[in-house]
């Protein structure tokens, strides 16, 4: 099953990534208004690192990699979180049927 979650885990990494093309796409006005000021933030702490020793520089931008990498993550999980949360609605709509296979996907995927 790891062989399959993986494949599915690519698949909707892709799919995610696409996002932006798509017909149907979430993006909120918070959303936007968030991604400005983390544009204007970053010009700033650019030119921050600028006036910082080596050494703390280095911390800092080991730091902020860490950030990121928490902050993709999360967003990884909630992603994961809302495919779970379809697949049940589709399952107690009866629109998919409930078996053993969908059942061992959403154990798989809530993990």
């Amino acid at each position: 099953m790891n062989e399959v979650f993986e494949t599915l885990s690519d698949v909707l990494e892709e799919l995610r990534s696409e996002s932006g093309g798509r017909e149907y796409s979430v993006e909120t006005e918070d959303a936007k208004k968030a991604g400005q000021e983390l544009k204007k933030k970053s010009r700033a702490y650019e030119k921050f690192l600028l006036s910082q020793t080596e050494k703390d520089r280095k911390f800092l931008e080991g730091y902020m990699e860490a950030v990121d990498h928490a902050h993709y993550k999360e967003e990884q999980r909630a992603y994961y979180q809302g495919i779970v949360d379809a697949i049940q609605i589709l399952e107690g709509l009866g629109i998919i049927p409930r078996t053993a296979k969908v059942k061992e996907l959403l154990e798989k995927i809530s993990r």
